[in-house]
């Protein structure tokens, strides 16, 4: 086997290609220990409980939960007003034309029943 000196001469005099092929390899390398280390301390401390979730803190803090529950409250008594308001506007009108038609329909009864009878006198 050869030295690593030897081999480091060896890349050094080399081609290009070789150059990043062991560059390439070594950074890989570095990655993949890295990341089995983080594993192993990630996993050891879920075992042993030790990652608890900590949801305050922050933005969380500062973003005030009960004046959005109040707006939302609000605007949901608003728009249920807006639609009993609407409702009642919309039986009132009902209501008006219902009454309007009976009063139309009891006029043209009476105008029928008026010229009825006077073509009867005129005869």
């Amino acid at each position: 086997m050869a030295s690593p000196t030897k081999a480091i001469e060896n890349l050094k005099s080399g081609p290009r290609d070789d150059k990043v092929a062991v560059a390439s390899g070594i950074a890989i390398s570095v990655v993949a220990v890295l990341l089995v280390g983080w594993a192993i301390f990630f996993f050891r401390g879920i075992q042993k409980g030790a990652q608890e979730v900590n949801l305050s803190g922050g933005a969380q803090d500062a973003f005030n939960f009960t004046s959005v529950k109040e707006a939302q409250e609000q605007l949901q008594q608003v728009y249920s007003n807006n639609a009993d308001e609407l409702r009642q506007i919309r039986d009132d009108a009902a209501a008006a034309q219902m009454q309007y038609q009976q009063q139309t329909t009891m006029q043209q009864t009476q105008g029928t029943e008026q010229s009825q009878f006077d073509r009867g006198s005129a005869n």
